[in-house]
């Protein structure tokens, strides 16, 4: 579909690594000033990564009979391969291998984590909750493995028992950025979002200090960081968060997808275009080349925004066996009232099979496919479920007055769309004007 538009950064690891005693004589002043963490230098370890695939690929064929190491080393190096471009190949590919390393030393705790991170790639939650379970049996009060079986439990919606699992935690270990950075997911999506931007931000500053860490996750933080800022109406540090974990990583496709999204949000369609089609390159996910179809179609580009439309068409076609991208399409379609009924079925498919039925994001989903099919009963239902816990998200919340609203429900909807713009006046291109509109009306 889309080749890889992968910059290339000449820094390489050695350089960084030689550098960073004078780099933090330099900054140790500020720091103190600032009482932040110093950071350190990043290293470019993406640029190498096919050369490390290619290193224990060579090590897995000398198919030394009791080697456990290579195949796991190398299922992690794909799986990090996934994280940096996008090809699902690559997770296969470490699924294999961290079952070899199994079969050759069931008793392997990294290769059961490597297995979890397969099956929660692929949207096998309980599978992959099943393997976390193993290895906290290993070690059942530390933070690394109870705050996996906690992210995956408020995969499944059971954020009660992620409540439990961080609360397992040994009370001297919860500062730990792990356990710092699950508690914030779940602060933000049980209603408490200024705590979690702090335990986030917390986490970040302390993540930015690790001068071995991958450039990937280190810019994984600022992308979630500018989530969290957009949510709050923080859009300039939004969109900065967003451009940092690009300078961190400038591969990383979801980095590309918000900066787009909140461009887009701010009617600022030629940075959005940019950012979109940028990203679409690196990784065609469906909500990316929805934000460039938009930015297109706002540029006047009517025939590239149906180009790329008949690109997210195709990948629900060919491009989605694993149905990974199953909530992207619902909420494209559901957005641009395309195939209501055929969305309706992929939101339905999220929820179903015991996977994902309870889960916040999933239940919104599924309310609004539902409404825009026009069956408001099902979608009243699922929008209970999503709004359980008090989530601030203001689209959640614009989905929800747009609801009420159908029912006749006016105190509920003139709250609900109160909220969503106070929460921020432009948390959607389209949808904080409508609720602008809808106000003027209640």
């Amino acid at each position: 579909m889309r080749t890889s538009g992968l910059l290339v950064i000449t820094a390489g690891a050695l350089v960084a690594l030689a550098a960073w005693p004078a780099f933090v004589a330099h900054r140790v002043a500020q720091v103190r000033a600032a009482d932040v963490p110093t950071p350190a230098p990043i290293v470019r370890d993406y640029e190498n990564r096919d050369k490390l695939v290619a290193f224990w690929e060579g090590a897995v064929r000398e198919d030394h009979r009791n080697d456990m190491l290579s195949p796991r080393i190398l299922a992690g190096q794909y799986l990090q391969r996934y994280r940096e471009r996008g090809d699902i190949s690559d997770v296969l590919r470490a699924q294999h291998m961290a079952e070899r390393s199994l079969a050759i030393q069931p008793r392997n705790i990294a290769a059961t984590a490597v297995l979890a991170s397969v099956m929660l790639t692929l949207h096998r939650f309980r599978e992959a909750l099943h393997y976390v379970n193993v290895d906290v049996a290993y070690d059942p009060r530390g933070p690394e493995f109870l705050t996996q079986q906690a992210s995956l439990e408020m995969e499944l919606g059971d954020y009660a028992g992620a409540q439990r699992s961080l609360g397992r935690v040994d009370p001297a270990q919860r500062n730990d950025i792990a356990v710092e950075t699950i508690r914030s997911r779940y602060d933000e999506l049980t209603g408490h979002l200024d705590e979690a931007r702090v335990l986030l931000r917390r986490a970040t500053d302390e993540f930015e200090t690790n001068f071995s860490a991958p450039a990937a996750a280190r810019a994984w933080y600022h992308f979630r960081a500018g989530e969290l800022a957009f949510e709050a109406g923080d859009n300039d540090a939004a969109v900065g968060e967003e451009r940092t974990a690009i300078a961190e990583f400038p591969g990383f496709n979801l980095a590309w997808k918000d900066l787009a999204r909140f461009q887009l949000a701010l009617h600022r369609y030629p940075e959005a275009l940019k950012a979109a089609t940028t990203g679409a390159n690196i990784t065609p996910f469906p909500e990316t080349l929805g934000y460039e179809a938009d930015a297109q179609a706002a540029l006047g580009d009517a025939k590239g925004a149906a180009q790329t439309r008949d690109l997210i068409f195709a990948i629900e076609r060919i491009g989605n066996a694993y149905h990974v991208n199953d909530r992207l399409l619902a909420v494209y379609y559901s957005d641009h009232h395309l195939r209501p009924n055929d969305t309706l079925a992929i939101a339905k498919r999220e929820v179903s099979g015991g996977e994902r039925g309870d889960e916040i994001y999933a239940q919104d989903t599924l309310a609004w496919a539902a409404a825009m099919d026009g069956q408001w009963t099902l979608a009243q239902g699922a929008m209970a479920k999503a709004l359980r816990y008090g989530t601030q998200d203001p689209l959640l919340q614009f989905h929800a007055g747009a609801i009420a609203l159908h029912f006749g429900r006016r105190a509920e909807a003139k709250r609900r769309f109160e909220q969503a713009l106070r929460q921020n006046p432009n948390f959607h291109p389209v949808y904080a004007d409508q609720a602008r509109r809808a106000l003027a009306t209640l």
